[in-house]
């Protein structure tokens, strides 16, 4: 049996996309050069879990972290400088630290590590100023969490699901880079990416859970994922909008 609920967001989800479609083909439309790419891109660099508590915390320390990227992106060039690009990606994010337990038996302190880690999907829009050969991009991504693990050297690490981390949060990201080779409708980029989630990624469960570190401090703080990736980007050009002689415009192939 079809769940009325589900079916109701997805009905508000298709009108939304119906809207946002007939949206872009009315503002495309305004503008005399336009045409459509599809790329494929993928990014490894860094990932920061920012905390006030742990960046306070003597006995802990951030280990840099590796983080990645990859997947598909759709733009509409709405002329040789602006273009609105649509990004969809599957990314990896980690946090290592380093932290030192105190041994009251041996009177000394043991150098330990422990590592939270989770796996998302990012929706993108962005868009992307374009000019002689180098690029600039502001926009901002919805990312759902689809799983996370924890680890810890003293055994202090619960075994958690999604459900202990924010389901999905919004981001501010931004970057840029610059054509590096290609031809006429093919090319390739390569630059840099940053991503700041803007909520707290520990839910209430997960608070329950003492996420990120897995320590009780005094006062809570929230925890934010900052991403620095390098980007590299492979696009096609594989349409364009022209005007024909009775004015009407229509999509052609290259």
């Amino acid at each position: 049996m079809i769940n009325p609920i589900h079916l109701q967001l997805s009905n508000i989800v298709m009108r939304k996309l119906i809207a946002l479609l007939t949206g872009i083909f009315i503002f495309t439309s305004t503008f005399s050069q336009t045409w459509f790419d599809l790329g494929l891109k993928g990014g490894a660099g860094t990932s920061i879990l920012i905390n006030q508590n742990i960046w306070d915390d003597r006995d802990y320390n951030h280990r840099i972290s590796p983080a990645h990227c990859f997947g598909i992106k759709a733009g509409i060039n709405l002329s040789e400088n602006h273009e609105i690009t649509f990004d969809l990606l599957y990314n990896q994010f980690n946090q290592s630290f380093l932290y030192n337990q105190f041994d009251s038996l041996n009177n000394s302190s043991a150098l330990l590590g422990s590592k939270i880690t989770y796996n998302s999907m990012s929706y993108l829009l962005m868009y992307r100023f374009n000019k002689e050969g180098r690029y600039s991009e502001i926009g901002s991504s919805i990312e759902t969490i689809l799983n996370c693990s924890t680890e810890d050297d003293n055994n202090l690490a619960p075994s958690i699901n999604k459900n202990d981390l924010t389901r999905s949060f919004p981001c501010l990201v931004a970057g840029f880079g610059a054509y590096f080779m290609g031809t006429d409708n093919f090319g390739i980029t390569t630059g840099l990416r940053i991503s700041y989630g803007f909520s707290d990624i520990i839910s209430n469960s997960g608070k329950n859970l003492l996420l990120p570190n897995f320590k009780n401090y005094t006062t809570y703080t929230p925890s934010h994922p900052l991403s620095i990736q390098f980007i590299i980007e492979a696009n096609f050009d594989f349409a364009y909008v022209a005007k024909a002689q009775c004015s009407r415009r229509k999509l052609i192939l290259f």
